[in-house]
């Protein structure tokens, strides 16, 4: 193993250390629990004193940021973040 490896760099081998893979996965699944946040915001948006456009306009908006968020999470979760949702998904 080369210094590269301990910084989560991948090596010429294209692999990286045990950690780094820990802590990617680690940060993937926080921001995959945060982008299930924003369905407790949607009650709250349609309390909002703004017209019904800007109400809905907000509701698109929160919605494709919690899948871009989403979807950054599963990426960098990788196959452990996968197979880990799909064990929580079948308890």
């Amino acid at each position: 193993m080369d210094a590269s490896e301990y910084r989560g760099i991948p090596n010429e081998t294209g692999r990286c250390a045990p950690n780094a893979k820990r802590v990617r996965f680690f940060a993937g699944t926080i921001l995959i629990t945060v982008s299930f946040l924003v369905y407790p915001a949607y009650p709250i948006i349609m309390l909002l004193p703004f017209s019904a456009q800007i109400k809905v306009a907000t509701v698109v908006a929160a919605s494709l940021l919690s899948w871009g968020i989403f979807g950054a999470g599963f990426l960098l979760a990788g196959r452990e973040g996968y197979d880990w949702l799909k064990g929580r998904w079948r308890r």
